[in-house]
């Protein structure tokens, strides 16, 4: 079975890793935040890469 290409599955690529990346970030930063592991909420700047990995997965849709 070959993949797809031309541009839908470019942009398909793309909006992918953007969401990956976003929840990569995420997840890195919550790993090594001191306030996120240890007062159970998220921090600003967790919250924020939270929320860009929120708004990549959306437009992925």
């Amino acid at each position: 079975m070959h993949e797809p290409t031309g541009q839908v599955a470019a942009q398909h690529r793309a909006n992918e890793a953007t969401m990956q990346t976003a929840y990569s970030a995420f997840i890195r930063h919550t790993q090594k935040c001191d306030e996120c592991r240890t007062g159970g909420m998220d921090c600003v700047t967790a919250a924020e890469l939270r929320q860009a990995y929120r708004a990549a997965k959306a437009s992925a849709r």
